[in-house]
């Protein structure tokens, strides 16, 4: 009889039964998700912010084995070891493919972390390996399911939906992690109100307040954690210094780079062995390289992130063409080049996305609906944006009192 509990700080434990699961867990591809934060850049704005993505794969298997086991008390389903092998295997390996800094990383390679998850799994020979043991065509199968190719379609559902495994458990991780109450929310309620019709996961109307709620703490952690300015701040900082990189190394410069993220930054497509060698020490070693570079850019932006001197945020509307033109003039006059010094950001804030992705109810006569048609206060929860712009803040609060006030007069315009 095969037992490991790990204990864990958002659902006191974590039980793996099955000795194949386990192994998944002690592949190298899934141990460096151990060096890699959940939260990103966060821990620069909430000091707690250091649980890792390991941590949250480990949550996400939690939740799911937790959400299976209730479907085949009231559902019977899954009927095959097979199909719950899959659901416990996808909830597991589902952020394989992130990179350090998570988001940030990716907007410089291009490639999105999902991408680099199906690459991992079909590719990387001793998690590939492992998965094979239960048939040839379950890496291609955990593959569609994360892809939503409708083949496993309760199982897509409990793995990205707006009411899934993933963010179930981050959203506790991370409020827990950061230290605020409002990302709470009743995981054992809402997970007694999942129930299946037609291979596809629903929840009892009689438990939409229990969804409310949920929402309502996503709302609020996005506002107020996931879309943090100072995160979003950092999160721009880290983007520059890659920027700053890549074009130094477009340019024929030379200056010291780990080999492990010069091979990934150089390559048109990164082989998986170079990328699963590439976590956050590596970044952040190179950043501490950096801090020393001949190249003034360089140097001062890694020394910005490291010893914390961020870009100030300011939100406002979009610059218009010459107030950008004249913001870049006055940055160059400040020695900042514009393109690494001046930026603006969207920060999109989700509301309840009803188009594609709804979330869907039963009451107990066996009539499905949309929940945003029985709830009042869902319909009022819809997306919405805010720019905010980006700068040093020696630019608003420098030496150079005409030049800081012309800046203001730009930067603050209308506000």
């Amino acid at each position: 009889m095969f037992e490991q509990v790990l204990k864990d700080p958002v659902h006191d434990e974590i039980l793996f039964e099955d000795p194949w699961l386990w192994s998944l867990v002690n592949t190298p591809a899934f141990q460096r998700l151990r060096r890699i934060r959940q939260l990103g850049t966060s821990y620069l704005t909430f000091h707690g912010a250091e649980h890792t993505r390991f941590a949250h794969s480990l949550g996400a298997y939690e939740t799911m084995r937790r959400v299976l086991s209730h479907l085949q008390r009231e559902c019977g389903w899954p009927t095959e070891k097979r199909d719950l092998q899959l659901a416990l295997a996808v909830a597991l390996l589902h952020d394989i493919g992130h990179g350090p800094f998570s988001h940030t990383f990716e907007s410089i390679l291009g490639v999105h972390h999902e991408d680099w998850t199906h690459r991992i799994i079909l590719e990387e020979p001793q998690l590939r390996a492992r998965l094979d043991e239960i048939d040839d065509t379950f890496a291609a199968d955990l593959v569609a399911i994360l892809k939503k190719d409708g083949r496993f379609p309760a199982i897509e559902n409990l793995i990205s939906s707006q009411l899934d495994v993933d963010r179930m458990d981050y959203m506790l991780r991370d409020a827990k992690a950061t230290g605020v109450s409002y990302g709470q929310f009743e995981l054992a309620r809402l997970i007694r109100s999942f129930t299946l019709v037609d291979e596809r996961v629903y929840v009892k109307q009689l438990s939409m307040h229990t969804v409310e709620q949920y929402l309502l703490a996503r709302y609020f952690m996005y506002v107020q954690v996931y879309l943090h300015p100072v995160t979003v701040g950092s999160d721009v900082l880290v983007e520059k210094i890659l920027m700053r990189v890549r074009d130094l190394l477009k340019a024929g410069m030379e200056f010291q780079i780990p080999p492990t993220l010069y091979d990934v930054l150089t390559a048109d497509i990164a082989p998986i062995n170079a990328y699963l060698r590439l976590d956050e020490s590596v970044l952040l070693y190179a950043f501490h390289l950096w801090a020393d570079a001949a190249d003034v850019v360089l140097a001062d932006l890694a020394r910005r992130f490291l010893n914390r001197r961020l870009f100030a945020p300011v939100v406002r509307p979009e610059l218009t063409q010459s107030e950008a033109a004249a913001l870049r003039t006055m940055a160059k006059a400040m020695n900042f080049l514009p393109d690494y010094y001046v930026t603006g950001r969207i920060c999109r804030i989700p509301g309840y996305e009803i188009l594609g992705q709804g979330i869907n109810m039963v009451d107990k006569a066996g009539n499905l609906t949309d929940l945003s048609q029985v709830s009042k206060l869902i319909r009022t929860l819809v997306p919405s944006q805010e720019h905010r712009l980006f700068l040093p803040k020696e630019m608003l609060e420098g030496t150079d009192e005409p030049l800081v006030r012309r800046i203001q007069s730009i930067v603050y315009a209308g506000l």
